[in-house]
């Protein structure tokens, strides 16, 4: 089972929270908008004012539904810009404004719409281009007859608030890929390691079965003529051997990484030299399927090894098709003429072709003499899915937790809060102008730097300190308190309120680390300070209403990604414990499914009918079948004791050269599988070893880990005379 990407999640997140953005950007504009709603003309307001409000719902549905977000993002663009564009000519040319156009609210909403639909570079862009035009937009009288100074401090808020803001979509984007990778890389770790074991496990009790019921049979049949006790002996075995065959469990999908691993198994088994390519990801196909694949492909590679000659194999594994798979051997060899193959040669009609059709997919081969030849395998599934990932149980959260950022990230977002601060203290600086006193502001600033050190000190650990929080709070109430005692009365004073947004980056860090309470405290008593000075100042209804309830709309829109990025927490750790269980039954369910359809198999195959003449009490066994009977117990012995050494065709060479009197010994000390180009080179070489009637002794040892030889060959010839191999990791051989 494959737990979803967190960066899917993210983006799904991404969506929502740009969603919410314009809509939480509603109410500050719309304060905003209270006193100059009067003066702008009709048809602007409808156009542009209704054009953002059904964009911003538009955009919020979407993104709980599921649909694309950018068509409703771009047109939000589009509204903003045009409105932009059209403001002049909406506003009576005769009035001055009496404050700057609630619609700059919106243009960084716009901006980052724009880099999270088309791509950051747009969204930068836009921001400066709409920044420069908002500028122009402020020295009219539509926009105040700002000064010059005013309207460049406008530009840089504009387009550094919406950089910022980028630029964190962007890390915490990155982080996550990041983290997915990481993620996907244990994962399969995981997985792998849980094969093996499992795995390891089933190879244990197959050898159990084969050491203490066929391995004894076989050698007391072939000392131990017509005994009944023999018989009975034999009888056991293959009553255990059928035993074994029995599902005990429900038979899980495979995955593809685990088809994979069967395909490689079973091929290189065969065909040491093959070349594996796989691109079967988050799929799934019944153990039916998966069995026969591993069945009909062992086949095509048992045929490349022993007709072919080939010199270089290729395996691909892909998925063409959602949930179907398609493997293809490729190999240099002789080659031959498919329809010229008589229709009764079994190896491809019954064990490739009919195979196949029984589970629904096709095989073609195509070959001809010279070129190699090509063998294609196709399944898909029917009308029923079979590679569904089940869905998850939604676990509710209990109790409050913390947003878990990725540790790669913190830094840079750290970074981005002092940016933040730093740009507002330089904005306060600009507007000294328009305080009564200046040496308050820069005690303020001076006691926001410290809230500030304070909030982000040890970001390395989510959980902000309470003492540490509570101490933020009272270092920001003074700070407002502080630059509002020297503001002036009677019309808002620009960007000398730098302070609010100090106030607002920092409460929400603080609700960020794990300390919503008091953040939520601390903006209440910030709104109502805040009120009460509008309310003292002389201020418009617009203007008090910003300064009172402005903070709670930015701190629910906080509050609800926070909500957001926990729920998607939960139900990432939630997928992560359940994937590891899964990982478990899946890997013990492929395991059973080897044990039977692919050690099992080739075991029948083996000794089975050896194994069902001697358990007939009735039949006397020949010397040529007792003599087979210790060439098999050999056999059996050399795979469970040095199965890196020896293949399928390897073994066949050394019976060969055993039953002519050739002392073969192998010793497999190494514990982990050789390299396939190791096996390769070996599989190669004891080919011409054994099959060379003048070597009387063949010695062959894997070395534990860290030698140079991997394999060491030693082979003694009749006339007395010795060669010792080494072959290293490469598979090189050389002569010692």
């Amino acid at each position: 089972m494959n737990a979803k990407p967190k960066t899917s999640q993210l983006s799904a997140w991404v969506d929502r929270g740009v969603a919410l953005f314009c809509l939480g950007t509603l109410i500050p504009a719309a304060l905003a908008a209270t006193d100059q709603i009067a003066y702008l003309a009709p048809w602007w307001m409808l156009i542009v004012g209704g054009g953002i409000v059904l964009a911003s719902i538009g955009m919020m549905i979407a993104s709980f539904v599921g649909w694309q977000l950018r068509s409703f993002a771009l047109s939000y663009v589009t509204v903003v810009t045009f409105g932009l564009i059209t403001w002049s000519s909406a506003w009576p040319a005769d009035t001055v404004a009496t404050g700057s156009p609630w619609l700059w609210m919106c243009l960084g909403v716009a901006s980052i719409c724009l880099a999270v639909t088309t791509g950051t570079g747009w969204g930068f862009a836009y921001a400066l281009a709409s920044g420069l035009l908002f500028a122009a937009v402020r020295m009219t009288p539509s926009g105040q007859n700002a000064s010059l100074l005013g309207a460049f401090q406008d530009m840089i808020v504009l387009v550094m608030n919406a950089s910022v803001v980028i630029v964190a979509l962007g890390v915490v984007s990155n982080a996550f890929k990041q983290l997915d990778d990481a993620e996907a890389a244990s994962r399969k770790e995981a997985t792998d390691a849980a094969i093996e074991e499992a795995l390891l496990d089933e190879r244990h009790r197959l050898d159990g079965i084969v050491h203490d019921e066929v391995m004894t049979t076989l050698v007391s049949a072939a000392h131990q003529n017509n005994d009944p006790h023999v018989a009975q002996q034999a009888q056991k075995a293959v009553e255990r051997l059928a035993e074994a065959e029995q599902p005990t469990e429900a038979r899980l999908p495979v995955t593809g990484d685990q088809l994979t691993w069967l395909v490689t198994d079973v091929v290189s088994a065969l065909v040491p030299q093959a070349k594996f390519t796989s691109q079967l990801h988050n799929l799934a196909v019944p153990q039916p399927v998966a069995s026969t694949l591993g069945m009909v492909v062992r086949e095509v590679a048992l045929n490349v090894a022993k007709h072919s000659g080939a010199e270089n194999v290729e395996i691909t594994l892909t998925s063409p098709e959602p949930g179907g798979v398609a493997i293809s051997v490729a190999d240099d060899g002789v080659g031959f003429v498919p329809e010229q193959v008589p229709k009764r040669r079994l190896g491809l009609q019954v064990s490739v072709v009919y195979r196949m059709w029984a589970i629904g997919g096709k095989a073609e081969i195509l070959s001809s003499p010279g070129r190699g030849t090509v063998v294609n395998l196709s399944w898909v599934p029917g009308e029923q899915p079979v590679a569904e990932s089940e869905q998850q149980p939604r676990r509710r959260r209990s109790g409050r937790m913390m947003l878990d950022i990725p540790d790669l990230s913190r830094p840079l977002l750290a970074r981005l809060v002092w940016v933040l601060v730093g740009l507002q203290f330089l904005l306060g600086w600009t507007s000294l102008d328009q305080v009564t006193s200046i040496w308050p502001v820069f005690l303020a600033q001076g006691l926001a730097a410290v809230a500030t050190w304070l909030t982000l000190r040890h970001s390395d650990k989510n959980q902000m300190d309470f003492r540490s929080a509570v101490a933020v709070i009272v270092l920001l109430l003074a700070v407002t308190m502080i630059v509002q005692a020297v503001l002036p009365t009677g019309h808002w004073p620009g960007y000398a309120t730098w302070h609010s947004n100090v106030v607002m980056v920092l409460l929400v860090a603080v609700l960020v680390r794990g300390r919503e309470h008091v953040s939520w405290t601390g903006v209440g008593l910030f709104a109502v300070i805040s009120a009460i000075w509008a309310v003292s100042h002389d201020m418009g209804v617009g203007d008090t209403l910003r300064a009172g309830f402005g903070p709670f709309s930015w701190m629910l829109v906080a509050q609800l990604l926070q909500s957001w990025l926990i729920d998607m927490g939960d139900r990432l750790s939630a997928s992560r414990r359940s994937s590891a269980a899964a990982n478990k039954a899946i890997a013990e369910s492929f395991s059973k499914l080897v044990l039977r359809d692919v050690w099992l198999t080739q075991l029948r195959a083996q000794v089975g009918p050896l194994l069902q003449r001697i358990a007939d009490p009735d039949h006397e066994l020949t010397e040529d079948e007792r003599a087979a009977c210790l060439a098999q117990e050999s056999r059996l012995r050399d795979a469970m004791r040095a199965g890196n050494l020896v293949t399928e065709l390897t073994s066949d060479a050394i019976d060969v050269a055993r039953s002519r009197g050739v002392d073969v010994r192998l010793v497999d000390s190494r514990g982990t599988r050789l390299p396939e180009d190791v096996r390769t080179a070996l599989t190669r070489y004891l080919g011409r070893l054994l099959t060379d009637s003048s070597t009387k002794r063949v010695v062959a040892r894997a070395a534990p880990e860290g030698y140079e030889d991997v394999v060491t060959v030693l082979a003694v010839r009749d006339d007395g005379s010795s060669e010792l191999v080494g072959l290293d990791a490469s598979g090189r051989v050389s002569t010692r």
